[in-house]
Parts: structure tokens; sequence; C-alpha cells
């Protein structure tokens, strides 16, 4: 986060939520409007473009004072409507007499760029080790994964990951409205995503994750998973991965 805010040119604050979240967030007009260039000149690929350009429109009639006039008031209210997970509850009753704003649907690229398949990966992906015990096995079995998620409406750029990387599948879940890229095979693991992001960089505790990813996917390839020793070390290693991290 404290470079991200670096690189804006120190806008913005930092704040913790509840000790486990860092938060960047921009409120300054004028702050806004470096935020404004940086995403006009790198677009968004997914939905949240939308959320994007609302947010800009909305940001205008703010610069324009129309938001002191009822009719400006009201149009902000539309775009909000529409924008992340709409109005909360309240305000749904509160301005029931205003309809969201129409939101058009954002074609995802044809060609994803790996850059950003690794950034993209660094906010919404995870790589995870789960360990299933069988009662016929004295030792639990190894599932080695990566998943990246996303609201339903971006499923067809979640699939385009499955071409992207030539390998993996797409699952709906059942809880939420969201789906996941999930690539389980050990051989598609050694043989397409390892190479891709010790090509293409993560930034951030992800990067991390993915180290020791890599580590327990040579492991595995080397069956070392199936001695006693390595398999206490994998469990080592999932033990300080993802939100077990320290």
């Amino acid at each position: 986060m404290k470079k991200i805010q670096a690189y804006f040119g120190g806008i913005g604050t930092i704040s913790l939520r509840k000790g486990e979240f860092a938060q960047f967030r921009v409120f300054s007009l004028e702050d806004l409007n470096i935020i404004i260039n940086h995403f006009d000149k790198y677009p968004l690929i997914t939905q949240k473009k939308i959320d994007y350009e609302f947010f800009k429109k909305a940001l205008e009639l703010i610069k324009n004072k129309q938001h002191l006039t009822k009719d400006g008031f009201n149009k902000i209210v539309a775009l909000r409507a529409s924008m992340n997970k709409g109005l909360p509850e309240n305000l749904k009753v509160t301005f029931s007499c205003i309809s969201p704003e129409t939101r058009p649907l954002v074609k995802p690229a044809d060609v994803l760029n790996p850059y950003w398949v690794a950034g993209f990966t660094a906010a919404e992906g995870c790589f995870f080790v789960k360990l299933a015990y069988n009662k016929n096995k004295e030792k639990p079995s190894i599932k080695l994964g990566i998943q990246i998620t996303q609201h339903n409406r971006d499923a067809e750029l979640i699939n385009r990951l499955t071409t992207f990387f030539n390998c993996g599948r797409v699952e709906n879940l059942l809880r939420a409205p969201a789906v996941n890229f999930v690539v389980t095979k050990l051989s598609d693991i050694t043989d397409n995503i390892v190479p891709f992001f010790v090509d293409y960089h993560l930034v951030g505790s992800k990067a991390d994750d993915f180290e020791d990813f890599k580590k327990i996917a040579s492991m595995m390839t080397l069956k070392v998973h199936l001695t006693k020793e390595g398999l206490e070390e994998i469990i080592q290693i999932k033990s300080g991965m993802n939100s077990s991290r320290q």
C-alpha cells in the first residue's frame, strides 16, 4: 500500500482496518485528478471499468457543483445505485423513486496482457495447499492449487484464463455470485503456472505465497511428499501461507 501511495506521489491516506487489512484511500478532488489520469491512461478491463466510468461521471458533477442541485444529486444517486454492490438497503428505501443508471457490459480483451494477469492474480488469486485425511490412510493426501476468483459478471474474463494458461477449469460458487479459475493438476502447475509467475513476478505477500507454492510443487514432483519428513515439511510450509503468514 505504501508503494502504491508513493507511486501516486504520496497522495491519500493509508489506514488499518480491524488489524488485518490495509486500505489506501483518496478523497481530495485535486488528488483524485491524479487517479483519473492514471486509469484513463491504463484502462481497466473487468466490469470494474464501468464502476470507474460512473465514478468519473459523479466526480465531474461534483466538480461542477451540480451535486448541490436536486437534479444533479439524483444523478449521482442513480450512478451510485449501479456501482459495485449498489445502494445499501436503507438508501434503496430512501431513494426508491430513482432508477439506477443503465450499466453496459465490458467485453474482455481477446488477448490478455501477461503483466495484467500477474497483477490480477496478486489481487484476486490464491495459491493453496489442502490436506485431505482419509479414514483408510494414516497419512493425508496433498492437493496443490491456484484459484482466481471474481464476481460472476466477469465469468467471460475468467473463462479466458483457461486459454491463457492452457489449463485449468472454471467453477461456479454455490454460496456467492462468483466464479473461480482453478488449477490443481500437478503437471499443469509445474509446466504452465510456475513458469509463468517466474517470468512475470508477483508483488506483495502473494509473492511469498508463490515461492512456498513453487517449493511444494517441486517437492511433490520429486515424490518427497510421500516421505514422513517431506510431509511434515510441507505441513510446516502450509502453516505460514496466505492468512497465516506473519
